[in-house]
């Protein structure tokens, strides 16, 4: 009896076990080349790049970023989270050991996503080719070595101009797809399209999300019915024949993770008989995984 009592302790303790190494996040089944769709990006930003010491970074952003969201993840079962920078995650090994082991039991349950391919959001003006080459070699390098995983996408949310070679670099170094809002900060040549084709001088490039709003950006109430949001999928159809758009949804510029209300309004905006389209909670690179050679060619197309 002690023994078969034994047995099914140990065996209870592997299943329990088992069940929390899956996701708990399920994702709506869909077709990009015939839904509606709005793919949601959660996020936190971190501006490393720009204002804060290291040891505030350490002290105060990093531990709050994982905290805040391993909290979240057990309050909201359809909430997932990207955040970029591997130098980052450095700093989190470091000085936080306990805690990032947690993250990389996240990342296997899909609920946490290494995302931006990249050491750090870094500048990309002054910078040579050689450098961001060497951005995304190092930033995918750690991700796979530490998770398992890489990223297909580079997040800048809050850089200020982008070379016209960027988009060459980036396909030459596999990525997939670019994210930005801040040409919706005055760019002096508007905003070229939401979602579409980049090319560089050499007529590679990548899918560009250009108008990904505020990285600041809150969730509004019934997301699915929001008349913007209908206007700019509809914008977006009448141009490439496809219905889908790109968003993130985060804070910025310490950390963190997405408030809790958004989280809340955009949970309320899933699987609902009446949405007027689907709202998709998922990886920065989702969409451009998505894109199918056949519709990348009907996308718009910017080369300089």
């Amino acid at each position: 009896m002690k023994r078969t009592r034994i047995i099914q302790i140990i065996l209870f303790s592997f299943l329990f076990q088992f069940s929390n190494a899956q996701s708990l996040h399920k994702t709506e089944k869909y077709e990009i080349a015939k839904d509606r769709l709005l793919y949601t990006v959660g996020y936190a930003h971190i501006d490393t790049e720009w204002n804060w010491d290291y040891p505030t970074t350490i002290n105060e952003f990093i531990p709050k970023t994982m905290t805040e969201n391993f909290s979240l993840f057990e309050k909201y079962p359809d909430y997932v989270f990207n955040f970029t920078g591997s130098r980052r995650y450095q700093m989190m090994k470091e000085y936080y050991p306990e805690l990032f082991i947690k993250v990389q039991e996240y990342v296997k349950q899909g609920r946490w996503y290494v995302s931006g391919s990249s050491v750090d959001e870094g500048e990309v003006n002054i910078s040579s080719s050689e450098s961001l080459i060497r951005q995304i070699l190092y930033g995918n390098d750690f991700f796979r070595k530490e998770f398992g995983k890489e990223s297909l996408d580079y997040m800048l949310p809050d850089c200020f101009g982008f070379l016209c070679n960027l988009p060459s670099v980036f396909n030459h170094c596999g990525i997939l797809g670019f994210s930005t809002q801040k040409l919706t900060w005055r760019s002096a040549v508007e905003i070229p399209f939401n979602v579409g084709v980049w090319n560089g001088p050499d007529g590679k490039g990548v899918i560009a999300a250009l108008n990904a709003t505020d990285y600041t950006g809150s969730i509004e109430t019934r997301l699915d019915k929001n008349p913007k949001w209908i206007e700019r999928l509809n914008e977006n159809q009448k141009k490439s024949g496809y219905a889908f758009d790109y968003r993130y949804y985060c804070v910025g510029d310490k950390g963190g993770s997405p408030r809790a209300k958004d989280i809340k309004n955009v949970e309320a905006s899933l699987r609902n008989k009446d949405s007027n389209f689907k709202v998709l909670l998922t990886s920065s690179d989702q969409m451009y995984k998505d894109i199918t050679p056949e519709i990348r060619k009907k996308t718009s197309c910017l080369f300089w």
